[in-house]
């Protein structure tokens, strides 16, 4: 079961659950995690936090859960097969270090926290050091491949470099074109409506943006939440996931960066 958490003015904590084990993906404040864990009748630790960069709004959380990492009893953690003995669990790029993280991870590796494989991808490029989590398992009760990628990519859009490359950028959101298109897509950010209103007004002429924009702005009228978003409507109409060459992309990117909406 993924949960999510509101936070800031659109940002969002995800939590995996898994029975009574509980992950927690970019915790940039701690508040509703915290009350979550007091007032669940299942979860009463968190298992492990997992980070994507190290943003304040994705790290600021870390340390105030810390106490809720103590009790991990029963609970196996393994990195690329290798038995984890020593809490707090917290795995991120090697530069959040600071934040708190304590266990440096890269392209392919594997976490298994009891029965849940998570794959490590790296998608750098909003900032130097980036990674993405992969999952696909029946133990969250989840039929469809679940990847949680941070500031990489958004509904309708993508982050901007911040201390990255836009090279890298454009390499990141190839590679995640590539998986499965049944993927669930659950980014950081509620920034889909502003995303497809640029991307309308880029490809004026094309059905399904313009119908996908009218039915984000309506969800959001309501207040709903547009994300996760399936990695197969990302590519039918996000402008960075259509785009040809690396040239198209920095075009469009510089484009965006430049956009007042």
């Amino acid at each position: 079961m993924i949960h999510k958490f509101n936070a800031f003015s659109d940002n969002y904590i995800w939590g995996i659950q898994n029975e009574n084990t509980f992950i927690v993906v970019d915790p940039g404040e701690s508040v509703r995690i915290r009350e979550f864990i007091k007032n669940s009748s299942d979860v009463k630790s968190l298992a492990c936090i997992l980070i994507t960069h190290n943003h304040h709004d994705h790290v600021g959380g870390i340390s105030e859960l810390l106490p809720f990492m103590t009790e991990n009893t029963g609970i196996s953690v393994k990195l690329n097969g290798r038995n984890l003995t020593s809490p707090p669990y917290i795995f991120g790029p090697p530069n959040c270090e600071e934040f708190g993280v304590n266990n440096f991870v890269k392209e392919g590796d594997m976490l298994e926290v009891n029965d849940l494989c998570i794959k490590v991808m790296d998608i750098s490029g909003h900032t130097k050091e980036h990674v993405g989590y992969y999952t696909h398992s029946d133990s969250i009760a989840c039929s469809q491949p679940i990847f949680f990628c941070g500031d990489t990519l958004f509904g309708g859009g993508c982050g901007r470099v911040l201390g990255g490359c836009i090279k890298s950028l454009y390499n990141a959101i190839q590679k995640i074109s590539l998986l499965p298109k049944e993927t669930q897509i659950y980014c950081a950010h509620e920034y889909t409506e502003a995303n497809l209103k640029f991307a309308t007004e880029l490809y004026p002429n094309d059905d399904r943006i313009m119908e996908r924009y009218f039915m984000v702005s309506k969800e959001r009228k309501k207040n709903e939440s547009t994300i996760p978003t399936l990695l197969s409507n990302e590519l039918a109409t996000n402008p960075f996931l259509k785009c040809s060459s690396f040239t198209e992309f920095r075009r469009i990117r510089e484009l965006k960066d430049c956009w007042k909406g």
